[in-house]
């Protein structure tokens, strides 16, 4: 019998979570410590949203460290480097992304074109995705 008993509350939330610096999808779970991502170390809080289905992700910044792939969280005075997301759902029906923003946007003196991971230009193939014309008339997607 384990000393401390858990209880999994969010079944298959880190199976939906995509790491908002780095886009990795590999969470590593330190007992007593939190879930963090394997490859940029960022942190992740799961909590209930007020009312209705799902969970509220906070994504904490200030344990990042960078890597080519990662893109730091802004950080604020007040907050830190700290972004959230909600996603609704259930564990049977899947969950949806509903909502993500980093605190930064929410705070008038600070102005912020981060993005997350899925959302920047580069999501998914590594590379920009540019259109490079051929002396034949021809397109090429690279």
């Amino acid at each position: 019998m384990p000393i401390v008993e858990t209880e999994e509350r969010y079944e298959g939330a880190f199976d939906e979570v995509e790491c908002p610096v780095c886009g990795s999808e590999d969470w590593t779970h330190l007992v007593f410590q939190g879930v963090f991502c394997a490859d940029c170390n960022t942190r992740c809080l799961l909590r209930e949203p007020a009312g209705d289905q799902g969970f509220i992700a906070k994504f904490d910044g200030s344990y990042t460290w960078l890597t080519d792939d990662a893109e730091m969280i802004p950080e604020t005075e007040e907050y830190g480097a700290t972004a959230s997301g909600k996603w609704t759902g259930t564990p049977s029906r899947g969950y949806e992304r509903y909502w993500f923003s980093a605190t930064a946007e929410h705070l008038d003196e600070y102005t912020t074109d981060w993005k997350p991971a899925w959302e920047r230009e580069d999501a998914g193939t590594g590379e920009p995705n540019y259109l490079i014309e051929l002396p034949s008339n021809e397109v090429e997607t690279r």
